[in-house]
């Protein structure tokens, strides 16, 4: 048994989150054929291909699926390995706001790790709309928000964008005769008005046969059978959904706009607060070099 080399990880990692190699090439700050080489090796290391590589992008395999969760968590044991190391007597609570879509992925998972690493530093969750927990960090309710920042009256620290997928039931085949079954996020959903606008440009007719604006709810649509949905990828239940593309009719789905809002702390909360940004920083692998000049914090 050989160890996994946590490098070409990274790289694959960054490339399944950028959706693209030219994308994650300037997020690691490498040339795209050094990353491309680094992917080829990790493929060569495991004997099974991990992307599908197309003009338009990259997209994961069955096997690039059921690699990536075991990459974060190798990846992250390292950065809390570091971070055990290196923290202080940081203390204090910091109240955490976030969309649901990332509050159900692997974000939670990794604020185990952040509460593990700083065990006298308490968090309180918020999971809500992005127009709401806007509203409760102007009103200093939160001190940090991870949302959509069209809907944030706030300027971000970071923002970054990741790829959301066509998926269905496992079962799922479309009907070229009769309009796409679409499961629908309700309320102000930006990624969904998108998701309708990519299907009338590609003049596929579509109807809505469920909407909700709870995400465990669109799941178990897709589950069923109901129709088809757009998720991102640490929302996607691999054994009960596969995911869909242009083999299935359907054009290249949009992306989901995200970003890092944090408001100023006093006293002894604004290391803690800081300690959770960092963490996010590195749990998300957000590049922070120009914080200081592109945000204020609020």
């Amino acid at each position: 048994m050989r160890d996994f080399d946590s490098s070409l990880l990274r790289a694959f990692v960054t490339v399944a989150e950028t959706g693209g190699v030219s994308a994650a090439a300037v997020r690691l700050a490498r040339t795209q054929a050094a990353v491309s080489m680094q992917l080829r090796r990790l493929e060569d290391d495991i004997g099974q291909r991990l992307l599908d590589r197309s003009p338009r992008g990259v997209r994961l395999t069955d096997a690039g699926h059921r690699l990536l969760p075991y990459a974060h968590a190798i990846l992250g044991a390292g950065e809390d390995a570091r971070r055990a190391l290196e923290v202080g007597d940081v203390a204090g609570t910091v109240r955490l706001g976030m969309l649901e879509d990332v509050a159900v992925g692997r974000l939670p998972r990794a604020l185990r790790r952040f509460s593990a690493a700083h065990p006298q530093v308490a968090l309180e969750i918020v999971v809500d709309a992005s127009a709401a927990l806007s509203q409760r960090l102007n009103d200093g309710a939160l001190d940090v928000l991870v949302g959509d920042p069209a809907m944030v009256d706030a300027t971000p620290l970071v923002t970054w964008t990741q790829p959301l997928f066509w998926v269905g039931a496992r079962g799922y085949l479309a009907d070229p005769q009769s309009p796409l079954p679409l499961v629908a996020f309700g309320g102000a959903c930006l990624w969904q008005q998108q998701v309708m606008t990519v299907l009338r440009r590609a003049g596929i007719a579509w109807r809505v046969v469920c909407t909700s604006t709870s995400l465990p709810a669109v799941q178990s649509a897709v589950e069923a059978g109901l129709g088809v949905s757009v998720l991102l990828d640490g929302n996607i239940r691999y054994d009960t959904m596969r995911v869909l593309g242009a083999a299935d009719g359907l054009p290249e789905p949009p992306a989901a706009d995200l970003g890092l809002f944090v408001r100023q702390a006093a006293g002894a909360q604004e290391a803690a607060v800081d300690a959770l940004r960092t963490f996010l920083c590195e749990a998300l692998d957000l590049d922070f070099i120009e914080r200081t000049s592109r945000a204020p914090r609020r």
